[in-house]
């Protein structure tokens, strides 16, 4: 017996067995009960979404002589599975599209069916039909023989004749989603005896777009691929398609402005085969859900990420970003179909996002200043690890300039003229920097047990994911509600952390002070726990004095005389009401006049 592909084995033989299309299936099966069956109807959508087989079983119920209808066991329902039945014409409108062949057709309508109630004429791909056909064919199908009904299937109906739908009774298809073709190729994995893990089916319904005949043809492939346990490796493998995490990878990648190194890895994908379109796709996906997540906090509406995914990519890119990544890669996207290899268009818009985030943040920067500022964190960073010996810190090139540069540069540049950088750049408001420099002007007293305790409990893969998230922080610089915080943090560096403790180095000691200052503290707290994604008990050092904690701590830890581990306590925070706000003149008044109804609020 010649081999048969699995979408062809497991064609459902029964409206019961049809995945999907519930709006179909009822509609039908209520009409042949009440025996109340168009003369024609017009099946249209996507591919593989079960027009012809909904065709035949609609085929097999007007003429089952059993029950429930259609029941697959009588002679006529067993005749049209095996495509033998005498009275169900299929015809393909692709190589049967001429005038002359409809007029054949209308000659043999007139003839009574030979074995069954009803002759059925299943017209698929009806829209390849010419004009001319179309309008031979309107006088039958408007009024044919009680004993034939018309079935035309089309992935196209906006190319057919208007005077041809109105005389139909239309069905619009739609996608399966991927819940009803994962069941269903489990279903046929089980039937066939074979081991798929359920991730390797998902991405197989992700490939399939909504088709179950598409899914069951990938499934076939990768089962002659790896017929013993199929992984999504394997899947991945045949079809170029790339896991999640280096998606996200590849997109935290582009987020660097590291072109040189993007245009490798695209090297790479190329020559591993790696699907250009599925992978545009894929990224704006991505791209999607972090924008959702990021306005509404809520993973049950995401498409395709995780919790554990979004903590990979969500704390690096803002909103902005992701819309300005999904214009430049739809707008590749919608090039694709003009070209052989897409990977061209691919490439451009991987230069184009590169070269946008440059761009951006170009005139903010002074190469040498920063770049040096760089080189002395780099060296102090590097202790950063007390009780082991540490790499160097992980660091997203992506944040090399520092925005706020920029307004130093413009106001000594103030004469060029030909920009309005108070306009542009968000600044502080000139009085309450003025009021923060006021209020640490003094030297906040710091215990040196509350940093040694953090020193005690340091955790170095918590301390690479603050070093690895900590950039982000000179992207906020832009924001006018968090653009005061990321100013006092942003030239830090984390140097130690512990669960739920962070000790941050300043070079000098005004920005020591400004964090630790109390009044700071709650509205700094709140900014780290979005960066960071946790709270932290944070305290602020200068680096000549984290220098010398540090051999001391090394010293106490040789001599064995380490202080126990506590609970994280910061006395210069703790006893004070973080909560107390001074009110000036006018809002003393506003008290008196109106009471505790007043409410005084930031602007």
């Amino acid at each position: 017996m010649a081999y048969k592909t699995l979408y062809r084995v497991y064609r459902p033989q029964k409206f019961e067995d049809v995945a999907g299309q519930e709006h179909i299936i009822t509609t039908l099966k209520h009409a042949v009960e009440e025996n109340k069956i168009g003369h024609a109807y017009l099946f249209c959508g996507p591919r593989g979404t079960g027009k012809t087989t909904i065709a035949k079983l609609l085929a097999k119920a007007v003429n089952c002589t059993g029950n429930p209808k259609p029941c697959d066991e009588c002679i006529d329902c067993v005749q049209i599975t095996k495509g033998e039945h005498p009275d169900v014409i299929e015809i393909d409108a692709a190589s049967n599209n001429g005038v002359d062949e409809v007029r054949n057709l209308i000659d043999k309508v007139k003839y009574s069916p030979t074995q069954g109630k009803y002759k059925v004429y299943i017209i698929d791909e009806v829209h390849m039909m010419t004009p001319g056909a179309f309008n031979a064919l309107l006088k039958t199908l408007e009024e044919p023989p009680a004993h034939v009904i018309f079935i035309l299937a089309t992935t196209e109906p906006h190319r057919i004749l208007p005077t041809i739908i109105s005389r139909c009774q239309r069905f619009d298809f739609t996608k399966l989603n991927m819940q009803d073709i994962i069941y269903r190729m489990k279903t046929v994995v089980k039937e066939e005896n074979y081991q798929c893990d359920d991730e390797a089916l998902e991405m197989i319904a992700k490939l399939a777009d909504g088709g179950m005949r598409d899914a069951l043809s990938i499934l076939e492939q990768c089962l002659a691929y790896n017929d013993k346990h199929l992984t999504v490796e394997d899947v991945n493998h045949i079809y170029g398609v790339l896991s999640l995490d280096k998606k996200i990878e590849f997109l935290r990648l582009l987020l660097t402005k590291d072109m040189k190194k993007a245009l490798e890895v695209l090297e790479k994908m190329k020559i591993q085969g790696t699907d250009i379109k599925r992978l545009t796709i894929d990224l704006v996906d991505i791209l999607k859900d972090v924008v959702i997540f990021r306005n509404t906090n809520d993973t049950s509406i995401l498409f395709v990420l995780s919790k554990f995914y979004l903590d990979m990519i969500v704390p690096y890119m803002t909103c902005e970003e992701c819309f300005t990544f999904i214009d430049i890669l739809m707008d590749a996207s919608e090039k694709y179909s003009k070209v052989i290899n897409p990977s061209i268009y691919f490439e451009l818009a991987i230069l184009k996002i590169c070269n946008q985030l440059k761009e951006e943040k170009v005139i903010e920067v002074e190469v040498a200043t920063v770049q040096e500022k760089k080189n002395d964190e780099n060296s102090i960073v590097e202790e950063a690890i007390i009780d082991e010996v540490v790499k160097e810190p992980i660091h997203d090139q992506s944040i090399d300039e520092e925005p706020i540069q920029e307004v130093v540069i413009e106001k000594e540049t103030i004469e060029d003229n030909f920009i309005e950088p108070v306009e542009e750049v968000p600044t502080f408001d000139f009085e309450q920097t003025e009021e923060v420099e006021e209020d640490v002007f003094d030297d906040v007293k710091i215990d040196p047990n509350d940093i040694m305790n953090i020193l005690v409990q340091a955790n170095r893969k918590i301390l690479e994911d603050i070093q690895e998230r900590w950039p982000i922080i000179k992207r906020y610089l832009a924001n006018l509600n968090m653009a005061k915080s990321a100013s006092m943090l942003c030239d830090g560096m984390a140097v130690a952390a512990c669960q739920g403790g962070l000790v941050i180095a300043f070079e000098y000691q005004p920005a020591v002070n400004a964090v630790n200052y109390y009044k700071n503290y709650k509205q700094l707290s709140s900014f780290l726990t979005e960066i960071l994604g946790s709270e932290y008990k944070f305290v602020a050092i200068q680096q000549d004095e984290w220098i010398k904690m540090r051999s001391h701590f090394i010293d106490l830890k040789k001599k064995g005389q380490l202080p126990k581990p506590h609970e994280l306590i910061l006395k210069h925070i703790d006893e004070k009401d973080l909560d107390y706000v001074e009110l000036n003149d006018a809002q003393k008044f506003a008290v008196e006049l109106f009471g505790d109804i007043v409410e005084f609020k930031e602007d």
